[in-house]
């Protein structure tokens, strides 16, 4: 197999993509009864996608095909019509439900899709009256704590000049009892 041809594909969600070359040497057939095959499936109305120069590529699920195709021929007496005519009346089938199961899947993965969508513009709307209602308790608590500042310097204050007034009057109590107490020693001389 180190003479395949492979292409990453990565817009398809498959995950490789073979030529005409690659799939006639894997499934054993040359080129030219690959591409007979590959009309006769097509008009049992089996689509291959083609490249942008307009040629064929094969999947793994292409080639999985042609294989039954290939191998059924090969096994019984039928003719390569016949061939794919039995194995595309049960591989369409097969594709049919298998697309419609990635419909299916698709359909689901929208729905999930659109809950996170949902989801997420909730939770933004949550975060965003979260967000204010943290702001007001930030200029709340600051308003508060300012207020109490503001009350304690004041209370500070008053208690400063309070006790400044009573040590005034404490010393003009002194310097009366000291004034008093020289009236007297003078009183006793005279």
């Amino acid at each position: 197999m180190s003479d395949v041809i492979v292409v990453a594909d990565i817009s398809t969600g498959e995950d490789l993509i073979y030529n005409t070359l690659a799939v006639s040497k894997i499934v054993g057939v040359h080129e030219r009864t690959l591409r007979n095959y590959c009309t006769l499936m097509q008009k049992h109305h089996y689509d291959f996608q083609k490249n942008k120069n307009g040629h064929r590529i094969y999947y793994k699920k292409d080639i999985e095909i042609i294989k039954k195709i290939v191998d059924l021929k090969n096994s019984s007496s039928l003719t390569i019509k016949q061939a794919v005519s039995e194995i595309l009346g049960t591989a369409i089938d097969e594709l049919h439900e298998s697309h419609q199961k990635n419909s299916e899947e698709k359909r689901d993965i929208n729905t999930l899709l659109e809950e996170f969508a949902a989801f997420k513009n909730e939770q933004m709307e949550f975060n965003k009256t979260l967000l204010e209602q943290l702001i007001k308790q930030e200029h709340y608590i600051k308003n508060s704590i300012e207020q109490r500042d503001k009350k304690l310097m004041f209370a500070m204050k008053e208690s400063m000049e309070t006790r400044r007034q009573l040590a005034a009057a404490a010393e003009a109590e002194r310097e009366k009892e000291n004034e008093k107490n020289k009236r007297i020693w003078w009183k006793f001389w005279k």
